[in-house]
């Protein structure tokens, strides 16, 4: 019992507010306990931490509310500049009281400030979704995806843990925007890290293939840097196309980085097994067209680009490659069948026309569908067709 009570005297006495932590405790400034907190952190115990987070966010919450009056109050007198001003110094406070907010909660053992935080900074974690918005929409990437990631990241943050999340809506639309932000913001990490809460969310299934080009950009972006390697891309592509075997992109991605790496045969097998489980598949045809074009197997490509355009007409790409392989295909026919004096045999004519009028045809199609260029470029390859025409003699 003695031994007890001594414990428990000593637990008591650790958990004092020390001296420094009383003083900032009559503190007014947010900047000013800030400045407190670096000078004396390092001399601070968790509850000292506590205490003083706990302190920066009543702070922030007072910045915040003080920001917007003065907001509403530059509304009503149609001065657009400062109320931007104002909008902009709330969400500040706002993001700040929440990163206070995630520090207390982190030191504070005994729970002593959670409930209470939890409670007060629900609604200004809401109000960080239209603060991202915001920024977004000037452009202002970084910090829209600090606003945005604030809403993300606390939703599963312990400061939240008996926090009711079933009625939320969008949440997973609402991290698709802030992987978004962190790619035009160039933050890499961040964007992989709201691309995979954006597909594990009940969303999942409406944003997948909006967040799957985002996070393929972002590692391409990586990869291009060195950030990662080819061996780790190429891992991470092959998790996505586990869990989303159906997406077109993840799917074209990963058959270009095995046939990129070398690795030849397992791209022909993800191909064959594709294949096998949807002879019409748009993207595999589109793929085996290719490579059989890289092989100048040009019937054989000429099948696959057919199936794949049988599945989507306006697939451009799919559709120039096949008026190339028929304009390669006729040009091989005549080099084979011409002699020393540069005269073709006349059987092989009708058959050599045949393919440079389908080329035409097609070629024309594509100019039809794309007349300024801004898909592919179907000019050279055109004019090769109409100048073979005029001259095949």
């Amino acid at each position: 019992m003695v031994m007890a009570a001594a414990l428990t005297m000593a637990l008591a006495a650790n958990a004092q507010t020390s001296p420094e932590a009383k003083a900032i405790k009559k503190m007014k400034s947010y900047a000013e306990v800030q400045e407190a907190l670096k000078a004396n952190e390092a001399n601070f115990g968790n509850d000292d931490k506590a205490f003083v987070y706990n302190k920066l966010v009543d702070l922030a919450i007072s910045e915040s509310e003080k920001a917007e009056k003065a907001s509403i109050e530059a509304q009503l007198a149609n001065n657009e500049q400062l109320q931007q001003e104002m909008s902009l110094a709330k969400n500040t406070a706002g993001l700040n009281a929440i990163e206070n907010a995630l520090k207390c909660n982190a030191v504070d053992a005994a729970g002593k400030f959670r409930k209470k935080n939890a409670s007060r900074l629900m609604t200004i974690r809401n109000s960080m979704v239209q603060a991202g918005l915001d920024r977004y929409n000037t452009k202002d990437y970084a910090n829209a995806t600090k606003y945005f990631g604030a809403f993300v990241e606390t939703r599963h943050d312990a400061l939240f843990a008996e926090a009711d999340f079933s009625t939320e809506q969008n949440f997973g639309q609402i991290a698709y925007y802030a992987a978004l932000a962190a790619y035009f913001g160039k933050n890499m990490a961040k964007c992989n890290e709201y691309s995979d809460i954006a597909l594990k969310s009940q969303e999942r299934d409406s944003v997948a293939n909006d967040v799957i080009v985002v996070k393929l950009g972002a590692l391409e972006e990586q990869a291009k840097t060195a950030a990662i390697d080819t061996v780790t891309f190429t891992k991470i592509v092959k998790e996505v196309y586990d869990q989303f075997p159906d997406n077109e992109n993840v799917f074209g991605k990963l058959v270009a980085l095995y046939d990129e790496s070398g690795k030849k045969d397992l791209a022909a097998a993800l191909l064959s097994d594709r294949i096998a489980k949807n002879p019409n598949d748009v993207m595999a045809n589109a793929y085996m067209g290719q490579n059989a074009q890289n092989e100048l197997k040009y019937d054989e490509a000429i099948t696959a680009y057919t199936r794949a355009l049988q599945g989507r007409p306006d697939f451009l790409v799919a559709k120039l490659n096949l008026g190339v392989c028929y304009l390669n295909k006729a040009v091989g026919i005549v080099e084979k069948n011409t002699d020393a004096r540069g005269v073709m045999k006349p059987e092989v004519k009708p058959e050599v026309m045949e393919n440079l009028n389908q080329a035409k045809k097609v070629l024309e199609e594509v100019k039809a569908a794309d007349p300024d260029k801004t898909q592919v470029n179907w000019a050279y390859p055109l004019e090769r067709v109409n100048y073979a025409i005029e001259n095949v003699q």
